[in-house]
């Protein structure tokens, strides 16, 4: 302030002031520069601050863009997602893996050339590995690891573009600070950022067939810190869905009602994976194909079955087929039902076809069949007549992946629904990771298993118990498993919930794509 007694100043071009005409002049000291503002950006034209993530800008104009938090107050940060999906013109401050802040300084004098320090504190995610460097660690460098940086400032007293990578580890939550070197102004925050994902998922399914919103299946990934959204649906009738995707319900399961249900697998999967809908702005979406029956034609014909038939239609005739998850539909699969078949009285025999096999309502088993003897077998009535057979069948399962394309069944189970969509994107997500196919820096999922010991593909046994089966190659199999990732559908043990071997795991995925680990 000028001297005692004097008038207050004016101000002058120069900032020091002046006293009126006449009076002494004394001049006022100058305000030393220091830090106003940390502000978050999202480079659009022209740069805007964004509201949210910290306090709005004094000087530039606003975007609204940031608005998904947790229930912490974090702001989510969707690292699997890019900025510009959408186009330029919206680019997302809220996805990819940097931030990008800036900060200003204020004073009289020249603003250029001071350096500003930024620094970060990390609050860990439940689990997170020891050791985590290089790419999937955080800092202010794409490569990672670089815990503090400094930029100087312009004229204006802005310092360029800072990008602060958060980590690839969902659950990891940031504070990013600023302060000029020589602390005026104080040290600015630009609040919390919490590393997580964001997925989509569409839904195929016959127009008859009701099927529920997976909400927990919503809920086990949002405990991994990734939102799934649903996206476009997809229905079909028998008229536009391919061949051999409609058969009535007491053919696909002993006690089935009279109505055509739906039935998908490797005998039509690929013209229902053309049902997929990419969206803009979706990149990153999951094709759940909800059937009532997944069925794939057996790679091998059933044993042979060989009886004394003393009627026409016979007596039920079991056929071998080799494992528990298999049964005979007509019309077949894929190709003739009958693989090898034959009827014979002394001397005399004949062929038989699949116009001679009958499926009933009412069988005892999908491994059962009747056979009608063709025009030209002698009567049974009055002598036994030996059949033997041969038949194509199917194995039906709970569900699979492919990639993205993925067959979910759906028959009024809600918890066994919820567990197979889990579970199949689970497996889009590479779980259970083999040895080799593990995120750096962990080496080891420590549930892991495969064929040999029950189901197809990688799988984890959290909570299962090891029991003799003679079915499995090892000889031995993992019963009821607790976690989404084991391979039995619906076990009553299962907790609906990624275990502590899986979650790690899954929380290391960048989960830019959905592609299976092979």
């Amino acid at each position: 302030m000028c001297g005692s007694g004097e008038k207050p100043p004016r101000p002058s071009a120069n900032g020091a002031g002046q006293c009126a005409p006449g009076e002494t002049v004394q001049a006022c000291p100058l305000k030393k520069p220091h830090l106003v503002e940390l502000v978050e950006v999202v480079a659009r034209s022209p740069l805007r601050s964004v509201v949210g993530a910290g306090a709005k800008s004094a000087k530039l104009p606003e975007s609204t863009e940031r608005k998904d938090k947790t229930k912490a107050g974090a702001y989510k940060q969707y690292i699997n997602l890019g900025k510009d999906i959408d186009g330029a013109a919206k680019r997302h401050p809220e996805y990819g893996r940097p931030v990008e802040l800036r900060a200003r300084v204020e004073g009289e004098g020249s603003l250029a050339g001071l350096t500003v320090e930024f620094r970060h504190v990390l609050t860990p995610g439940k689990d997170r590995p020891a050791g985590m460097t290089g790419a999937v660690k955080e800092g202010f460098s794409a490569a990672g690891g670089v815990a503090k940086t400094t930029a100087t400032t312009d004229a204006d007293g802005w310092t360029g573009t800072i990008e602060f990578h958060l980590s690839q580890y969902a659950g990891d939550r940031f504070e990013v600070f600023a302060k000029l070197s020589d602390g005026a102004g104080g040290e600015k925050s630009i609040g919390k950022f919490e590393v997580w994902r964001k997925f989509w998922y569409q839904v195929t399914r016959a127009h008859t067939h009701a099927v529920p919103a997976p909400a927990k299946s919503v809920a086990a990934y949002e405990a991994v810190c990734a939102d799934m959204l649903a996206a476009d649906e997809v229905t079909f009738t028998k008229a536009t869905a391919p061949a051999g995707a409609f058969y009535p319900g007491w053919m696909m399961a002993v006690g089935g009602g009279n109505a055509d249900e739906s039935v998908i697998g490797g005998h039509n999967r690929l013209k229902f994976y053309e049902k997929f809908k990419p969206e803009p702005g979706k990149p990153v979406k999951g094709h759940l194909i909800v059937c009532r029956h997944q069925w794939d034609p057996a790679a091998a014909v059933s044993g042979l079955a060989s009886v004394l038939v003393k009627t026409s239609p016979s007596q039920e005739i079991p056929v071998n087929l080799g494992s528990w998850n298999s049964g005979i539909v007509k019309p077949a699969l894929k190709g003739n039902l009958v693989a090898f078949g034959k009827w014979s009285k002394g001397a005399a025999h004949g062929a038989l076809t699949d116009a001679d096999i009958v499926v009933e309502k009412g069988r005892s088993g999908l491994d059962i069949v009747k056979v009608r003897l063709p025009a030209g077998a002698p009567d049974p009535t009055k002598g036994a007549v030996r059949v033997q057979l041969k038949l194509n069948h199917g194995k039906y399962w709970g569900g699979e992946s492919n990639d993205h394309q993925m067959l979910i069944v759906y028959d009024g189970d809600a918890k066994a629904f919820n567990q197979a969509v889990s579970h199949e994107f689970g497996h889009g997500y590479s779980l259970t990771p083999s040895a080799g196919k593990q995120t750096a820096p962990l080496t080891k999922h420590t549930t892991y298993y495969y064929n040999d010991q029950g189901g197809q593909g990688p799988h984890c046994h959290t909570g299962a118990t090891l029991v003799v089966d003679k079915d499995m190659t090892s000889g031995k199999r993992w019963d009821n498993g607790s976690c989404i990732m084991y391979h039995q559908l619906n076990p009553p043990t299962c907790t609906q919930l990624f275990c502590a071997s899986c979650e790690p795991h899954l929380k290391l995925k960048d989960m830019r794509t959905i592609k299976t680990a092979r």
